[in-house]
C-alpha cells in the first residue's frame, strides 16, 4: 500500500507539515518521490510513525526518539511492549488524579462532608485502626477501599438510611425466628439482606457465607446480634448456610 503525504497525514492525525517536517530532520524519509516530486510512503514508514507518535505521547523529544528509532537493533515489537508498560502507568497515574478530581468537586459540592470515623462509630481511633487493618487482612485492600469509598460518597444521611435497613433485616429475622432458617420468609430476608450488603461492596458467594459465619463465630459480631435476640446469631448463621444449602457445607456447631 503507497500513501500520500496527504493520506497518510489523515490517517495518523497529524499534519501535512509534520511529515514534512519530521522528513526534514531525517526522523521519517518517504519511502518514495512520485514523477510529480510528491512523497509516498509504504506500510513500514506508516509503522514508523506510529512509533513516532507514541514516543512523543510519552514526553520524548525529536532528538531522542531519532536516536532510538535509528538504531540498527531497534525492534518495533519490542517498542510496542515497552509502549504498553509506560502508556499502563500513565494510565494509572491519570485515573488517580481523576479519583482526586471527583473527591474534590464531591467535596465542594457537599456530598462528602462525611469522615471515614463515622463508619466505625462508637469505636475509639485506636479500635477503628484496628478494625481496618484486620479487615485489609481477611478481605484485601481492594474490598476495604471500595467500600469505604462506597460508605463516604453515601454522605450521612445516606449512610444512615442504609444502617436503618439493616436493623429493619436483622428485626425481621429476629422475628422470623420461629419458622426456622430455611423458611420461605427467613430466606426472603437474606436476599434482602445479601442485597444490603451489596450497598456496601461486591462480595462472592464465598465471601457472603464465610460472613455469615463470622455472624456467630466472631465474639464482637455475634455481640452486635445478640442485642436483637440471644439466639439471632447462630441463627443468622444457619439462614446464610441454608441460602447456599447444595454448595456450601453449613456452618460448624463446635
Amino acid at each position: 500500500m503507497v500513501y500520500t503525504a496527504h493520506q497518510l497525514a489523515r490517517l495518523a492525525g497529524v499534519s501535512v507539515r509534520t511529515l514534512h517536517h519530521y522528513d526534514h530532520v531525517g526522523l521519517l524519509k518517504p519511502a518514495s518521490r512520485g514523477s510529480n516530486g510528491y512523497r509516498q510512503y509504504g506500510e513500514k514508514e506508516a509503522v514508523l510513525l506510529q512509533q513516532i507518535l507514541f514516543f512523543r505521547e510519552l514526553g520524548f523529544s525529536l532528538a531522542e526518539t531519532r536516536a532510538i528509532v535509528s538504531r540498527p537493533d531497534f525492534c518495533v515489537q519490542e517498542a510496542l511492549e515497552s509502549h504498553r508498560t509506560m502508556l499502563e502507568k500513565k494510565a494509572e497515574h491519570i485515573a488517580g488524579l481523576l479519583a482526586t478530581v471527583d473527591r474534590t468537586i464531591r467535596h465542594l459540592e457537599g456530598e462528602m462532608d462525611m469522615k471515614i470515623s463515622e463508619y466505625y462509630e462508637g469505636l475509639s481511633d485506636d479500635q477503628i485502626e484496628e478494625y481496618r487493618k484486620e479487615a485489609r487482612q481477611r478481605w484485601g485492600d481492594d474490598v476495604v477501599n471500595e467500600s469505604e469509598s462506597r460508605v463516604m460518597h453515601m454522605g450521612k444521611d445516606g449512610f444512615a438510611a442504609q444502617q436503618a435497613k439493616g436493623e429493619d433485616i436483622f428485626k425481621a429475622m429476629a422475628a422470623l425466628m420461629p419458622k426456622g432458617p430455611a423458611s420461605p420468609e427467613v430466606q426472603e430476608q437474606v436476599r434482602l439482606w445479601r442485597e444490603w450488603l451489596e450497598c456496601f461492596s461486591s462480595y462472592s458467594d464465598e465471601a457472603v457465607l464465610g460472613l455469615g459465619r463470622m455472624y456467630s463465630e466472631d465474639p464482637r459480631f455475634a455481640a452486635f446480634f445478640a442485642k436483637y435476640h440471644p439466639d439471632l446469631p447462630a441463627f443468622l448463621s444457619q439462614a446464610v448456610a441454608c441460602h447456599f444449602a447444595g454448595t456450601a457445607e453449613p456452618p460448624r456447631t463446635d
